[in-house]
């Protein structure tokens, strides 16, 4: 049964056509996906299937009584209350029966004239508080919360004092315990570590309602959707599938589409030389014949290509064999151990990714790497090592200089013609150039870091986070980019598809300052842990009952 129908659907922003008469449909218990690049409208697409805003032209048919849920960028916490008080407001309606059923169990020991009518209503309320999950709800709650990051100490910390991105999670884990008919997420990955996502992840696929939601994570599209719609240049397009489905589909469709165009206009190049070389000749009906039949044909789109950054990361020099050697190295935060006792070595060529929860001294480390923070043990950079870092806070940039001089920077010597050129391929225009870091948006910012980086030629990559603000196709090509770069690559993401094509060796940061190492992807590194973990539970299974026994034998 279809939940939301939109037909022909069309919107601006501004002056620029964000949906060109796009249809669709949301049917029961249908996860969707919702790709494109940044700025081409899904935010306002899940703003028009909400009723937030209304579209220029086109209907959008809802059925009656649909239960929505969609989190706005307006984010409504009540900062007095705590996390766990604020949690519990996703169960309004069950807290409203509860209290029904005291007030009802209070009047049965007072009054007794109505008492069979009290114990009948009574009944009824439990009967419906069950249903709905009433004695499971604390559970649920607490559950969320942990599964989105939050610890059991965390609980009784109030909004006011919580950072934006827990603010965010609180706000996601409100809407999903609520479970509407509808879900809409925008970048619900968003703050979240890899554990935390994958707790989403299971979340979602296993959830019952129906779901649209916008996301960059193709490794969380594989696991969660079975449908993907792509917003480009004003289209709306269909895809039956996850994201590794799509991609076969598109490829195919961009080809068939190619191929149309192609044999169309080749015909229409024949007919029109027919014409030309026949117009005032014998065969004058003929020509007239075919300049009409060509007037009247429909003729096939050129396939528009959606303009695409140009990443490439070189090498000024080789460097030596040993990149980075790591020897008894240990960091506290506030008393509290991060990690301890690390040491490893990294070869030239090598790339390692670095996993694990927030908090775990991810970034910490690579900024003690950098000398920009300091630790107990040694960090020795090998000979000829010349270090490139990429900020995921973009920290890296003054935020009063121009595109142009801050990229100046990696390269004086560049001719400032080159220079322009080179910022063409990362999709600024002249004019752009000459805006201030401060008034770009991240995804720009970003663009920004990624040229100074390309400019620099270095050949040790430190990198933190560098997929976030970029769209699935730029995060593609920075992926390329790393493949053919013949340097050494240190790099910290939650970004599981991007771990599983660029490295070959993971350091998984753990909660209780554990460092692990793990030769392999990110897939390997998985499967691993998971083994681990069923290994872990065999032996303690084993060890209880070799108690059990020996307390049997001392009976």
């Amino acid at each position: 049964m279809s939940l939301v129908i939109g037909e022909n659907i069309s919107k601006f922003y501004q002056d620029k056509l964000v949906i060109e008469k796009g249809s669709f449909q949301i049917n029961e218990k249908e996860k969707i996906g919702l790709i494109g690049a940044n700025g081409v409208g899904k935010t306002t697409l899940l703003k028009l299937i909400s009723k937030e805003i209304k579209p220029e032209e086109g209907e959008i048919k809802r059925r009656k009584n649909l239960e929505v849920g969609y989190l706005s960028q307006e984010i409504n916490l009540d900062p007095e209350k705590t996390i766990h008080e604020e949690g519990l407001q996703a169960f309004d309606e069950l807290l409203l029966i509860r209290e029904k059923m005291n007030n009802l169990t209070k009047m049965m020991g007072e009054e007794r004239a109505n008492l069979e009518k009290t114990i009948n209503e009574y009944g009824e309320l439990e009967e419906e508080f069950e249903n709905k999950g009433g004695y499971t709800y604390e559970v649920r709650l607490k559950a969320a919360l942990i599964g989105m990051g939050f610890k059991r100490s965390d609980f009784g910390k109030l909004v006011e004092h919580l950072s934006g991105g827990e603010k965010s999670r609180l706000a996601y884990i409100k809407l999903l315990l609520k479970e509407p008919d509808l879900l809409l997420l925008d970048e619900p990955t968003n703050h979240l570590d890899i554990e935390a996502t994958e707790w989403l992840e299971n979340y979602l696929a296993n959830y019952k309602g129906a779901m649209v939601f916008i996301s960059h994570d193709r490794y969380f599209l594989d696991k969660t959707v079975g449908k993907i719609w792509e917003l480009e240049q004003g289209k709306l397009r269909h895809y039956q599938g996850n994201y590794t489905h799509y991609l076969e589909q598109k490829e195919k469709r961009t080809k068939e589409e190619e191929k149309k165009y192609k044999l169309q206009k080749r015909e229409i190049s024949r007919q029109e030389e027919f014409i030309r070389r026949n117009i005032a000749g014998q065969k004058t009906k003929q020509a007239q014949s075919r300049r009409k039949m060509l007037q009247k044909i429909k003729r096939v789109p050129r396939p528009q290509k959606e303009e695409k950054i140009a990443i490439g990361f070189s090498c000024q020099v080789r460097g030596g064999n040993e990149v980075l050697q790591v020897s008894h190295l240990s960091k506290s935060f506030a008393g509290k151990p991060l990690f301890e006792d690390l040491s490893f070595k990294l070869q030239r060529g090598e790339r390692w990714g670095i996993v694990g929860p927030n908090g775990t001294g991810k970034t910490t480390f690579l900024k003690i790497i950098m000398g920009e923070e300091s630790g107990n043990g040694q960090i020795k950079i090998g000979r000829g090592i010349k270090l490139g870092y990429y900020d995921q806070h973009l920290a890296e940039l003054n935020p009063q200089n121009s595109i142009l001089e801050e990229v100046w920077l990696a390269n004086p010597k560049m001719e400032r013609e080159k220079l322009r050129s080179f910022l063409g391929k990362l999709l600024f225009t002249r004019e752009d150039i000459f805006s201030s870091i401060e008034d770009l948006s991240g995804g720009e910012q970003a663009r920004v870091l990624l040229a100074k980086l390309m400019l620099a030629r270095v050949n040790f990559l430190i990198l933190d986070e560098p997929t976030n603000h970029l769209d699935i196709n730029s995060r593609r090509i920075m992926e390329e980019a790393l493949l053919e770069y013949d340097g050494s690559i240190l790099v910290v993401s939650h970004d599981r598809y991007f771990l599983d094509k660029i490295v070959k060796r993971i350091l998984y940061f753990g909660r209780d300052s554990e460092v692990k190492m793990y030769s392999g992807n990110y897939s390997y590194f998985l499967e691993k842990r998971k083994r681990d973990f069923l290994e872990k539970r065999k032996e303690e299974a084993k060890a209880r009952r070799g108690k059990r026994q020996k307390r049997r034998s001392e009976v």
